[in-house]
């Protein structure tokens, strides 16, 4: 993607999709898993077992320690799973992890991926040129990708909302202009830098509603369906669907 887009091509992905097959005996749903070897420092040990068992849905097979403070870990985890994983877990443990894998077999589905309460986005409702005086009170909001003076439209993701659910913002709002005078420490703003991802991040940050527009010069997340009106309807249903799905799950257990 990236040798494209500096060829000058301009493209939409969409969310990666695994490829499911049925059993041919039961017709039970199948999907693929990956065996997992990780190799890290022994204090991000932890750190790697958290991130891979718990919503990723792997399982630990086997983990051996060295002589030189290097951890050896084994894990058999879903396609789906991984998606995304190797920026993460490179931010994790700073560097130190070095992950190979390799296709394992088909399974049965492991079911949802993920705890169902991850933070939403701040996606924008105006079109124009973020200004610092929006973007400064949006901040305290989430973790902004945007910065003064660059082009926002309708339905393009912002940033990443510190709560669940997604957030519809104004980015290109400007401070009120009067003839009153104000002190020169109202005027100071201070904004941090906004958070920079690249396309093989983008794509496993990104959620099921969610496309990446990439051009020779900008890289962006924008949802599928700009229209929030839409948007807000199709919130709704997955929300049923997913209450359904832990109800199931809660039946099933017991």
């Amino acid at each position: 993607v990236e040798q494209m887009r500096r060829e000058g091509y301009e493209m939409i992905i969409t969310p990666p999709q695994i490829l499911t097959t049925t059993h041919p005996v039961t017709g039970e749903k199948l999907e693929p898993w990956e065996e997992v070897v990780i190799d890290v420092d022994a204090e991000y040990s932890g750190t790697v077992v958290n991130a891979l068992t718990g919503a990723r849905k792997g399982i630990l097979v086997e983990m051996m320690d060295d002589t030189h403070g290097k951890t050896r870990m084994k894990f058999e985890v879903p396609s789906r799973g991984l998606l995304g994983f190797g920026p993460e877990i490179a931010t994790a443990t700073r560097g130190t992890a070095v992950m190979h894998h390799c296709y394992l077999e088909d399974r049965e589905y492991a079911g949802m991926i993920g705890t169902g309460t991850e933070r939403g986005k701040l996606v924008s409702n105006e079109l124009g040129k973020a200004t610092l005086f929006a973007l400064e009170s949006l901040s305290a909001r989430g973790t902004l990708f945007v910065a003064p003076g660059e082009m926002v439209y309708p339905g393009m993701v912002i940033g990443e909302n510190n709560k669940s659910g997604d957030l519809e913002v104004n980015p290109v709002r400007a401070k009120a202009t009067s003839n009153m005078r104000t002190q020169a420490k109202d005027e100071k703003l201070y904004l941090p830098p906004p958070k920079k991802m690249s396309v093989e991040e983008l794509i496993g940050y990104m959620s099921e509603d969610e496309v990446i527009e990439v051009t020779p010069q900008s890289v962006r997340l924008r949802k599928l369906e700009l229209d929030a009106g839409v948007r807000e309807r199709a919130a709704r249903t997955k929300k049923k669907q997913m209450d359904a799905l832990k109800a199931n799950a809660k039946g099933g257990k017991k």
